[in-house]
């Protein structure tokens, strides 16, 4: 049985997700509150500008 693959549906919510467990959660507070290096939002940022640029080159280009 062939592998079923991700569509770009559920490949945008979960990039969405993840940015929003990165960015709005609680868990951005508990991580800025460690008084973090001043470049680690640049890096989470780069980070996750990271993952949607691999996302969208693991995705084939389709002809209409």
């Amino acid at each position: 049985m062939p592998k079923p693959s991700a569509t770009n549906e559920s490949v945008s919510l979960f990039l969405l997700g993840v940015g929003l467990v990165l960015f709005v959660s609680p868990l951005t507070i508990w991580w800025l509150d460690r008084t973090p290096s001043w470049y680690l939002p640049f890096v989470a940022w780069f980070g996750f500008i990271l993952i949607i640029a691999l996302c969208i080159g693991r995705r084939r280009r389709h002809d209409l």
